[in-house]
């Protein structure tokens, strides 16, 4: 169910019974020293593709890059700034809604993007009122975050966390890389920071996290229960006015 996969009377076939389109955005940015640089989008895309599959849904290609200023100091970070973001979100969305469809769930993988996505909704929706638009950030779900006290306690941290550094390994078990124990540091500070001073506050890339607890076991887990959580908040999003 990916537009990028169809062809363009496909994708008009659809939209004479549905308006619904799934777009995953993440970021590209360090995850400590042992997580995927693509980690945010990678996990994103991944989700939106199995949530779009079962439910009959289109999904449009990932927005791979992101908000992610502060981790410019690690190399292999790129961001874009929130105006840029803001800009392009609107950009794609007005684009796809000129094709017909009206109905857009976004599947987020990083924090950074989330002031950014908002602000590019309001943006959006006061030209555009018919258009509809949900966010769901999928580490941010009780039913994952619930699971990830079972599995990490306090140990998950903020950045580079074990349920992220986890759920890649599920997904691309040939990167996995292991890590000695240990939780790094998570200092109180100021914040925003920029990325000077990220980089001494947190020295390898992660913010009070130990990923030595981490397992592509756990990673599973973890997926299938945000690909329902997701599931179940895109089938209530699109009740809500009878859309599909």
């Amino acid at each position: 169910m990916q537009v990028a996969h169809k062809n363009w009377p496909h994708v008009e076939q659809y939209l004479r019974h549905k308006s619904a389109l799934i777009i995953p955005i993440g970021s590209t940015e360090q995850h400590g020293p042992n997580g995927l640089i693509g980690t945010d989008h990678l996990v994103a895309e991944s989700l939106a593709r199995k949530v779009g599959e079962e439910n009959g849904i289109l999904v449009a290609p990932t927005l791979a890059y992101g908000m992610s200023h502060h981790h410019l100091a690690f190399p292999g970070s790129a961001s874009l700034s929130p105006d840029t973001l803001i800009r392009v979100i609107r950009d794609v969305v007005t684009s796809f809604a000129r094709n017909g469809f009206s109905r857009f769930f976004f599947i987020n993988g990083h924090g950074g993007n989330v002031s950014s996505i908002q602000a590019a909704f309001s943006d959006i929706l006061l030209d555009h009122p018919k258009i509809r638009l949900q966010l769901a950030s999928w580490w941010l779900l009780p039913e994952v975050t619930e699971q990830e006290k079972i599995f990490f306690g306090q140990e998950n941290g903020h950045h580079a966390t074990c349920g992220e550094v986890s759920v890649t390994w599920h997904l691309y078990p040939e990167d996995e890389t292991p890590i000695k124990p240990g939780v790094a540091p998570d200092p109180e500070t100021e914040w925003p920071v920029g990325p000077d001073r990220y980089r001494v506050l947190f020295p390898d890339g992660r913010m009070g996290s130990n990923p030595s607890l981490s397992t592509g076991e756990k990673g599973r887990v973890l997926f299938e229960i945000a690909q329902k959580a997701l599931t179940d908040r895109l089938l209530k999003f699109l009740a809500r006015d009878g859309s599909s």
